[in-house]
């Protein structure tokens, strides 16, 4: 598929969506969280709080480890969760990694119902591994 939207609706009425457009040029993934108070806006070169009680705002440069594309190692988030992954199993210390196996096949689950959405053309539910739908 070349574009995707998917929206989705959380247990307790939190909403979310997802967009998805591959023919772009090529530029890090941009992601934007709105919250009651805030909102956080990243573009792979920077990270942008804004904080809508007091109207303040603050930027954050980030360095990218590399370029935007799959082929250049995601901005250097591939090789940092491979050297996350091989520091665990070096020193047996699980901290390095940042999510559990059930979290991450959680996150893996999601996607998979939304292709299930996008190909079937209907909602679908998913089951949050506890018996509750999200």
């Amino acid at each position: 598929m070349d574009h995707q939207v998917v929206s989705l609706e959380y247990r307790g009425g939190v909403t979310a969506s997802f967009t998805m457009t591959a023919f772009t040029p090529s530029d890090f993934r941009r992601t934007r969280v709105f919250g009651t108070r805030g909102s956080i806006e990243g573009d792979g070169r920077s990270i942008t709080v804004h904080d809508f009680v007091d109207g303040g705002s603050e930027v954050i440069e980030v360095e990218s480890g590399a370029g935007a594309t799959a082929d250049d190692g995601h901005g250097g988030g591939d090789q940092g969760l491979v050297d996350a992954f091989v520091e665990a199993v070096a020193t047996g210390e699980v901290g390095h990694i940042l999510s559990s196996g059930r979290e991450s096949l959680a996150t893996h689950r999601l996607v998979w119902a939304a292709e299930h959405a996008r190909r079937s053309g209907t909602v679908v539910s998913v089951d949050d591994g506890s018996g509750s739908r999200v």
